[in-house]
């Protein structure tokens, strides 16, 4: 493997490692601020022990979110070593996703959309900003 492979995949895990704490803590304030939503769950959990199921899979899943993007701007990624296009789709893709959610929920005032738009917003600037730069650092 060649240097600037091991440090787009390295941006990649490290920006999703921070998506991923940045979205558990969105999940964790959401349902901290209203009671009736932590008791909807399922099972009667508390909210510490809740936390810990959460950022266990927000971390797993968006660093191996992180990697397949790591990879991908790797292999996007023009010869000048600049970003390329890759922000750009991925904030394309962010934008489609939110006018999805828009269009199917009806209505933006809903209770999850500030957890889903949050979201989002982290995936867009963790992947979008953070992952290009760190992987355009020069070493």
């Amino acid at each position: 493997m060649n240097a600037d492979l091991m440090q787009s995949l390295l941006a990649g895990w490290v920006s999703g490692a921070a998506a991923g704490l940045a979205t558990t803590m969105l999940v964790l304030v959401w349902l901290a601020r209203s009671p009736e939503r932590a008791r909807r769950l399922p099972m009667q959990v508390r909210l510490p022990i809740l936390g810990i199921v959460v950022v266990n899979a927000m971390v797993i899943t968006l660093t191996l979110v992180g990697l397949v993007a790591g990879a991908l701007h790797h292999n996007t990624r023009p010869a000048d070593g600049s970003a390329g296009l890759f922000p750009v789709t991925l904030a394309a893709i962010v934008l489609a996703s939110a006018a999805l959610y828009a269009f199917v929920r009806g209505r933006i005032r809903s209770a999850e959309a500030p957890l889903v738009l949050g979201s989002l917003l982290v995936f867009g600037l963790a992947f979008g900003g953070m992952l290009p730069w760190l992987a355009g650092i020069e070493v």
